[in-house]
């Protein structure tokens, strides 16, 4: 992770490229939150292991660029690394961060750019490339595609802890919009879940809306919350909309 975290941030220098100083202190400074570091890497893990198995591992896009909707994302700390783990074939990622909630949107641009800012304190040259870009966008994704502000399909929706218990119509419609969005050439929708029951609610309402269940997992290395069978990206699943091959 940490490696595709650099060449995310730096487009394309390597880890071995930078002074062993600067290492460290960015090892050190990632680490230094309470859990962003542990959480993300465990995350980075289950996306290898459930793509993995979906036999979408080497998902890379069908055009120049890989398109990425994050979608009902939240204060999205996911966000650099989602694009850090997308662009390790080697093509732009463009990632539209998106959720109704103005609050939660400010709260994830001011997370990835304290991210940033991290790699560029240590000295990691910012030299991104205008087309690996992520986009934070306070606003209804069906409304901006019907409008042609962001994509029509996706090579990948992701969609982190969505909340089924409260509001079962309104994830109904969220989760048929995400189906709808996947590229039909192999585009996968990935969601992740905090507790067991819901994950298999999810999981049979994605069914119902005509997905097809690619591989969900178990996150061994979970780490535990504070309400009762509750823990961060506990499932993982690749959902397609075509019978797998």
């Amino acid at each position: 992770m940490f490696e595709s975290l650099v060449r995310h941030f730096s487009q394309g220098a390597r880890a071995d490229e930078l002074e062993p100083a600067i290492l460290t202190e960015l090892r050190e400074e990632m680490a230094a939150g309470e859990h962003f570091s542990r959480d993300m890497s465990h995350l980075w893990q289950m996306l290898e292991t459930v793509l993995a198995k979906s036999g979408r591992a080497t998902c890379t896009g069908a055009d120049d660029s890989f398109r990425l909707l994050n979608l009902a994302c939240g204060h999205c700390e996911e966000a650099a690394v989602l694009s850090a783990f997308f662009g390790r074939m080697g093509k732009p990622v463009r990632q539209f961060a998106m959720d109704l909630r103005d609050r939660e949107i400010d709260k994830a641009k001011r997370r990835y750019a304290a991210t940033e800012a991290l790699f560029q304190i240590a000295g990691v040259p910012k030299i991104r490339a205008k087309e690996n870009t992520i986009e934070f966008v306070a606003d209804d994704a069906t409304r901006l595609v019907g409008y042609g502000q962001i994509p029509g399909a996706f090579d990948v929706v992701f969609m982190r802890h969505q909340n089924l218990w409260n509001g079962l119509s309104t994830w109904r419609r969220i989760y048929s919009f995400a189906l709808e969005r996947i590229a039909t050439d192999g585009g996968t929708l990935i969601i992740t879940s905090y507790f067991d029951k819901e994950h298999l609610q999810a999981l049979e309402l994605l069914r119902a809306l005509g997905g097809t269940i690619l591989s969900s997992e178990r996150n061994p290395r979970s780490r535990e919350l504070d309400y009762p069978g509750k823990s961060v990206d506990r499932h993982v699943a690749a959902i397609a909309t075509v019978p797998p091959a």
